[in-house]
């Protein structure tokens, strides 16, 4: 552990469930999450000022699609966020991109559409625009980034092991806890003279004895390292980051140009020169402009990493790579050269007990805008389970998912995006012209690709494992509606027993409106045409209808549940586990919400339908699927003469396990799926401090 020598130091021994390193998109959005499910933490963040550059630009589907998800969350006592409408309305769609060769417009390739979600194109928003949206909702729910803080060091103490550290005894002997050296400097700011110019570098500077500082050591159950590149935490913990450095010379300039083609729209630019820029439009004449510069020569790599690239040496530059086109520069934003790093982490995690996330755990090429979504994402698998295991309802090894899980994501992204950009920077006679013919035929092409392109981030599928498991007594569905996908949308309407006929009576909305979150499992009861009226024996006994029995089941499921993994937390008479646990005196469980979902039916069965059409959101409403019941097909369900299924969905909307039927047996295998996973009342652990 660090060495702390100097007097102006002050320790404390502050405590808190979870640290959260790195206050860039992924760091505040786990913070966001942590805080939507009751979790006390800390987040502190390195540089005293929000970063105003642009650096990512593109929110993927999936990403929208999760945003979505928790600006319709009304399940916590918090003030309602609206991540959606604020990105929606503070970025654009992404528009076609218009292939040049010099001056001449080459070809025009659409922008690739998605038909699997309800966001069709990518959004096109600078990074700076992200991280100031998501703090500002992070700080409506309360909250607060701690800046000017830096790691110094960190590590795992295990039961039993070091029981003193910096003269201070370990008051938790006999547990395993992360503790953290932090400090903050008294005067000035972090920046160290000898940090590298060049953006991409994954190497840690080395510290100045120049400056003095305030010192804690932080204990703390669990440590999120959303802390970049050069994660501080992954040198620290000796995680291996191996892959490859592109010998590639690539500027990245931000700001206003004219120029003699359109800079209003996104180009790919190729000059006389065989060389290649991406522009992507700002507005008002700001552009985003990434340009090959060819291989780096020997030993330039270190100038670069120590001297500022000025504007005249970048006109001079670019006018040498894309002529005929010109760009005259007017200002500059922003102007850095990039160094391409395609590196997976060796691992994700340090026993248990702290992950990587974002780039800390994986960098790669910009191509395909994968970064800061996959960052965005990694947080979304983990802080669920992270949330369940220090609540007492999962055990710790649910954590082990999340590196089994996204290590996998990783490695495709990585590979997906080496592809793309290897195909825009490349070199030599034949590849260019390949990339040339690619570039004609795309327009072409690439509107046939079946579910859109794999870029938007829907079709990543998680692998069987401790939580995504088959009904081991019934054969699996086709492979696209097995465990681990994710959750499709599709519209429904919201029906009583009055209006199920007439549609245009109904109040419609999607089912992604339903999946509130975070932090809450969702079932859904498809009922194919199950509900409609047995005109053969006239059934006159509302207790033997499958309406009545399918209510029945889902009270008794959710009392049950809400014993199980909800009033057995609120007894406790510890008020500080009460704050990480949500209140609930009904016996309803708040972590699980079952939907119901009906295919049309033409003689519903009016009588009976009443006992799940008053019922309340999550606790059994029925709601109709629209579209010639597109939902039932979307999750491979008949919808004339089945059984009916239950899907049960993970808080991160991904199918965890599935069964056909809606009987009694069905609901009793769910059961058992959920006693699986979960921690039961007589196994419940001590909250975790």
């Amino acid at each position: 552990m660090l060495s702390l020598n100097t007097s102006s130091s002050t320790f404390t021994q502050p405590s808190t469930p979870v640290l959260i390193v790195g206050a860039g998109p992924t760091g505040i959005f786990a913070g966001l999450l942590l805080t939507k499910m009751g979790i006390p933490h800390r987040l502190i963040e390195r540089q005293h000022e929000v970063s105003k550059l642009s650096k990512s630009l593109v929110i993927h589907a999936r990403t929208l699609e999760i945003f979505h998800m928790l600006s319709h969350d009304h399940s916590h006592n918090l003030p309602k966020i609206d991540l959606i409408n604020k990105f929606m309305n503070s970025g654009t769609f992404l528009a076609d991109f218009h292939c040049y060769l010099g001056t001449k417009l080459f070809s025009t390739i659409p922008m690739l559409r998605n038909s699997e979600s309800h966001f069709t194109e990518a959004l096109l928003i600078e990074q700076s625009k992200t991280v100031t949206i998501l703090t500002e909702e992070y700080e409506k729910l309360g909250g607060q980034i701690e800046r000017g803080w830096e790691l110094m060091d960190t590590r795992v103490i295990e039961e039993g092991k070091g029981e003193e550290s910096f003269g201070v005894s370990n008051p938790q002997k006999g547990k395993t806890f992360v503790e953290t050296t932090i400090r903050r400097v008294k005067a000035g700011v972090n920046i160290r003279s000898n940090e590298s110019k060049v953006l991409g570098a994954i190497e840690l500077e080395a510290d100045l004895k120049d400056k003095e500082y305030d010192y804690e050591v932080v204990r703390s159950e669990y440590l999120i390292a959303s802390d970049g590149g050069k994660s501080t935490v992954r040198h620290k913990l000796n995680i291996a980051f191996p892959g490859r450095t592109l010998g590639k010379n690539i500027i990245i300039y931000d700001g206003q140009v004219t120029a003699n083609i359109p800079v209003d729209k996104i180009l790919i630019l190729i000059g006389d020169s065989g060389r290649t820029a991406i522009s992507f439009p700002l507005g008002d004449n700001r552009i985003r402009l990434m340009l090959d510069c060819g291989d780096i020569a020997p030993g330039n790599d270190k100038i670069q990493e120590a001297e500022e690239l000025t504007i005249p040496k970048f006109q001079k530059i670019l006018d040498e790579a894309i002529s005929p086109a010109k760009m005259q520069i007017l200002d500059c934003k922003w102007l850095t050269y990039y160094r391409v790093n395609e590196r997976l982490a060796d691992r994700y995690s340090d026993k248990g007990r702290i992950f990587l996330c974002g780039d800390a755990a994986h960098v790669h090429s910009p191509a395909g805008g994968q970064g800061l979504n996959m960052g965005l994402q990694d947080a979304f698998n983990l802080t669920w389970k992270m949330s369940l295991v220090l609540k007492g309802s999962a055990p710790g090894s649910i954590l082990d998912t999340y590196e089994a899980e996204h290590s996998e994501v990783a490695r495709n992204i990585v590979k997906l995006s080496a592809g793309l950009f290897g195909g825009v920077i490349a070199e030599g006679f034949w590849q260019k012209l390949l990339k040339r013919f690619a570039l004609l035929t795309a327009p072409y092409i690439l509107p046939r690709i079946p579910q859109g392109p794999p870029m938007c981030m829907l079709r990543i599928r998680y692998r069987e494992n401790n939580i995504n498991r088959r009904c081991p007594t019934q054969s699996a569905p086709a492979e696209e509606f097995q465990v681990g996908v994710r959750a499709r949308d599709g519209a429904l309407s919201i029906i009583c027993t009055e209006n199920l006929r007439d549609v245009n009576e109904q109040q419609h909305l999607r089912l992604h409106d339903l999946l509130i979150g975070p932090g809450i499992f969702h079932i859904l009861v498809f009922t194919s045409d199950m509900l409609a009226k047995d005109i053969a024996t006239d059934l006159k006994d509302i207790r033997t209808t499958v309406a009545y029995n399918l209510s029945k089941n889902i009270e008794t499921s959710l009392a049950t549940w809400g014993v199980n993994w909800e009033q057995t937390q609120n007894n406790t008479g510890d008020d500080a586990k009460n704050k990480y646990r949500r209140n609930s005196n009904t016996g309803q469980s708040k972590m699980f919400m079952i939907h119901v979902i009906t295919a049309p039916i033409s003689q519903p069965d009016f009588e009976t339908l009443s006992v799940l059409t008053n019922k309340s959101f999550g606790a059994g409403k029925l709601y109709l699927d629209e579209d010639a019941a597109l939902l039932h097909r979307r999750y491979g369900i008949p919808t004339r003469g089945g059984p009916g299924s239950i899907v049960l969905l993970r808080p991160d909307s991904y199918i965890a396990y599935r069964v056909q039927g809606v009987s009694d047996s069905a609901w009793m295998d769910v059961d058992k799926y959920l006693n699986s996973i979960l921690i039961l009342p007589s196994k419940n652990v001590e909250l975790r401090l």
